[in-house]
């Protein structure tokens, strides 16, 4: 038995996919915030990625018990979270680049015109600071990140796609919209509930005068922001605390979960990565 929770649209019908708002019927609905509806030493692997990131740490800490409780003695755990330390490399990496690069051309010295130097670096350095900061203040659904991967999509900086693809994986750039769902997935009560909750809260969102609804509503997706980010430290300090062992820090195509990549969770099916600069980590019960 294996589950995939928080599991959002990457699933495999070999695996027990859960998740608040499933999608279709192969996803089942539970609150994660709660007790797992699982027995004790039930799953020999459990598995979820890009979620802790979304949760305070008291609530990490409580839904990796919940996963240490219903995981078999010497099961295994993989964790996918976007790296920290990998983005502040990067940002240190494109910044020391700017100022060397231009200190290198102008002969020395700093120049107040700096920042026109480059356009393609530039944007690197607009990235990265999006990406350390959009997914925590962001105040509309998919944030600056969305604006700026549209415009980027859009151009013919093939330099910059390609580093936009090494950050988040090679299919960002992929029309999603054109996906034909079946109808049976499309409607839901789960789905009727939700819609009529966000119209309402709009309708209360539009009685606040207009200069101060962004200071009182955040209008993202539920789960759209993050509250948290880990490092290979963290993480792991984190997971020995519930407490797991053998905790290994991996990659995207390496696995101690049997066959793992056939199930193309962590790997799309030309072999990149699903996610790009994340963390993975592993671990036993």
């Amino acid at each position: 038995m294996m589950l995939n929770f928080a599991c959002g649209s990457r699933i495999h019908n070999d695996w027990e996919n859960i998740d608040f708002s499933p999608y279709n019927k192969y996803i089942k609905k539970v609150n994660l915030l709660n007790r797992l509806p699982y027995k004790d030493n039930f799953f020999n692997v459990a598995y979820s990625s890009h979620f802790l990131e979304h949760l305070s740490q008291k609530n990490a800490y409580n839904i990796l018990k919940e996963i240490h409780r219903i995981l078999k003695p010497n099961g295994i755990l993989r964790i996918v979270v976007p790296d920290l330390e990998n983005i502040c490399k990067t940002y240190l990496d494109i910044l020391n680049n700017i100022t060397e690069s231009h200190k290198t051309a102008i002969g020395g010295g700093v120049d107040k015109n700096l920042y026109n130097y480059n356009a393609t670096i530039n944007k690197k350095y607009d990235w990265v600071i999006i990406e350390l900061f959009d997914q925590m203040i962001r105040t509309k659904m998919g944030g600056e990140m969305l604006t700026f991967i549209n415009e980027t999509k859009n151009s013919n900086n093939e330099d910059l796609k390609q580093f936009l693809k090494n950050r988040c994986g090679e299919n960002i750039f992929d029309d999603h919209t054109s996906t034909k769902i079946p109808l049976k997935d499309k409607i839901s009560i789960d789905k009727i509930q939700n819609k009529m909750l966000n119209i309402y809260l709009k309708c209360v969102r539009y009685l606040i005068p207009h200069h101060l609804r962004d200071e009182i509503f955040i209008n993202t997706s539920i789960g759209e922001r993050h509250k948290y980010m880990y490092d290979r430290y963290s993480l792991p300090n984190l997971l020995y605390k519930i407490p797991f062992k053998d905790i290994e820090i991996l990659d995207y195509k390496n696995s101690n979960i049997p066959h793992f990549n056939d199930y193309c969770l962590d790997i799309n099916k030309d072999g990149t990565p699903y996610k790009g600069s994340s963390l993975y980590i592993e671990c036993k019960k």
